[in-house]
């Protein structure tokens, strides 16, 4: 892969941009080679499918890799990760970390790639590929409704236990929260998302009609036909061949609308991270950027304090 800095689309992309893509490149190629030793059916998407089919590369402002699976061929992923995910690579679920998703990730060891929202998570944050589920979904609009809330209600539970947040003034809720959290401990994580998984599975026998990323998050969007999933083709990704879904205008109109066509700039999905390297681990940045957030989130809290007794 070419590490050199470009202008794509108008947009400037830079050489230590480039060297994470080529991580999840090589993360990419790894995933692709398991999957086709062991006859896994998987696909790219969101905007690694856009990009495949628009760019023939990653969209220039996008800062990671999307694939996704039917739920069995997932599952029969992560029972062989163990063993075909050695160090460098780490495969990331529930199962193997501290991971309130029922997505998977498939991370790069002695690396980094922190989102402020995981920093206090006692978990592997380099940098990393996202492998998602396709589960079946109820057909009935009322019963998918239902279905959904559930699973929001259930993922909650999940993600108490590894993070809560507090209110400063709101002391009530602060109550309420601190009951959930109580609850969710005395359960614990594996029991918790172990119960997460199986309901998000709860439909996978049905012959019904449609699939979605509900273990990752639910949105009428992402609620496609199992149908367009029915062939695999190839288009260009950079410097390899990636699998794709031949009905990719129907998963892409969804998505994006009928002009996925037109490049418009968005932000990243995950905002240009807090810290990517390429070259150091995650634990080497960690401690700093714990005690950094502490001191912003005292520093707030006092001022908004201050501007308490002003009012009073």
């Amino acid at each position: 892969m070419n590490l050199n800095p470009e202008t794509r689309n108008g947009y400037y992309i830079s050489a230590e941009m480039k060297k994470v893509w080529a991580v999840q490149m090589n993360l990419l190629k790894k995933l692709l080679e398991v999957c086709q030793k062991y006859n896994l059916k998987i696909w790219a998407d969101s905007g690694t499918l856009l990009g495949a089919i628009r760019e023939k590369g990653y969209i220039p402002w996008d800062d990671d890799i999307d694939m996704t699976m039917f739920r069995e061929d997932f599952d029969k992923l992560q029972a062989i990760a163990k063993n075909e995910f050695k160090s460098p690579y780490f495969w990331q679920s529930g199962y193997t970390d501290l991971f309130p998703n029922g997505m998977g990730k498939l991370r790069m060891d002695n690396t980094a790639a922190i989102e402020r929202a995981t920093v206090f998570r006692n978990q592997h944050q380099g940098i990393f590929i996202d492998i998602f589920p396709q589960d079946v979904m109820p057909d009935d609009k009322d019963e998918l409704n239902k279905f959904v809330e559930e699973v929001l209600k259930s993922k909650e539970e999940m993600t108490l236990i590894c993070e809560h947040h507090y209110s400063l003034t709101n002391w009530k809720y602060n109550y309420q929260v601190f009951k959930k959290v109580k609850k969710a401990k005395k359960k614990g994580f594996q029991k918790s998302f172990k119960d997460f998984d199986n309901l998000v599975k709860r439909y996978k026998d049905k012959d019904y009609k449609n699939v979605s990323l509900i273990a990752w998050y639910y949105h009428e969007r992402n609620l496609k036909k199992r149908e367009w999933f029915d062939k695999t083709i190839y288009f260009p990704f950079e410097d390899i061949l990636i699998p794709v879904p031949k009905n990719y205008h129907a998963i892409l109109t969804k998505l994006y609308g009928e002009n996925y066509m037109t490049p418009i700039q968005a932000p990243s999905m995950h905002d240009g991270f807090i810290c990517v390297s390429t070259e150091r681990s995650y634990k080497d940045f960690l401690p700093s950027l714990r005690r950094k957030l502490i001191k912003e989130a005292w520093n707030e809290r006092i001022k908004r304090l201050v501007s308490l007794f002003k009012k009073l």
